[in-house]
């Protein structure tokens, strides 16, 4: 595959040479809107475009958005510096990219976020003094062992839904329990069968969640939206009562 997903760009100039400067673009292959699992492996591409013909264009790519959820694998061609930076140069005019790995931890914290931060520098000449940008940071990654989609149940005032026993979005998990409704009245039964029943005297929506573990206990959350009202009305036309 060769899919490019633009995580973070950052720019700077020469202050007395506009002209001179240099661009940091940050891409992975994996998709940032979906949630990442552990034991994920993402590859981020870095690519160093110089402007001007300074000496060295640096791109770094700071190490602290690992900390404990992830750990890097292979940074073929970068530098790790001892201030906790990847680096990589390109020289003169002409564009560098490079490519490194990094893999989920197995033990990442559910909802974890990997959040890159880059930071683009100008050695006009050798032996200058480095011309730095700010850190940028601008898209991640969440850590969610499953992802889960949202269920959506419509009524009418007081009424009631039952979701039956056994009910599990993915395969593998088991149902745990329910959480809380704001507007109406959920119960549990021993088999697994969940009742929500609505007051009749609310209109618009609601919501409660449903709780999973998988196999090896990590509990996961499924959200349930509800809408109590007319069904011949757009539910986004009505407030949100309460």
């Amino acid at each position: 595959m060769n899919d490019r997903y633009p995580l973070a760009r950052v720019r700077v100039t020469h202050p007395q040479a506009p002209e001179v400067g240099g661009t940091l673009e940050l891409f992975s292959d994996t998709d940032p809107a979906r949630p990442v699992a552990p034991g994920k492996e993402i590859t981020f591409t870095l690519s160093v475009a110089p402007t001007g013909g300074a000496y060295r264009t640096y791109g770094y790519l700071l190490d602290d958005f690992l900390g404990s959820t992830a750990t890097m694998v292979r940074h073929q061609g970068m530098s790790h510096l001892t201030n906790g930076r990847y680096a990589a140069y390109a020289g003169g005019a002409e564009p560098r990219t490079l490519t490194c790995l990094i893999r989920v931890n197995d033990d990442a914290q559910e909802g974890a976020v990997l959040l890159p931060r880059v930071v683009v520098g100008l050695m006009p000449e050798q032996g200058d003094k480095l011309i730095s940008s700010t850190a940028v940071s601008d898209v991640g990654f969440r850590v969610r062992r499953h992802w889960l989609p949202g269920q959506h149940i419509a009524l009418r005032p007081g009424g009631r839904a039952v979701l039956p026993a056994g009910h599990t979005p993915e395969p593998g998990l088991r149902f745990m329990g329910v959480g809380l409704a704001r507007h109406g009245m959920l119960t549990c039964m021993s088999d697994g069968t969940v009742t929500y029943q609505a007051d009749h005297a609310h209109l618009g929506y609601d919501r409660f969640e449903l709780a999973f573990e998988d196999e090896r206990g990590h509990r996961v959350w499924s959200e349930v939206t509800v809408y109590i009202g007319d069904f011949g009305v757009s539910p986004g036309a009505l407030p949100t009562y309460g």
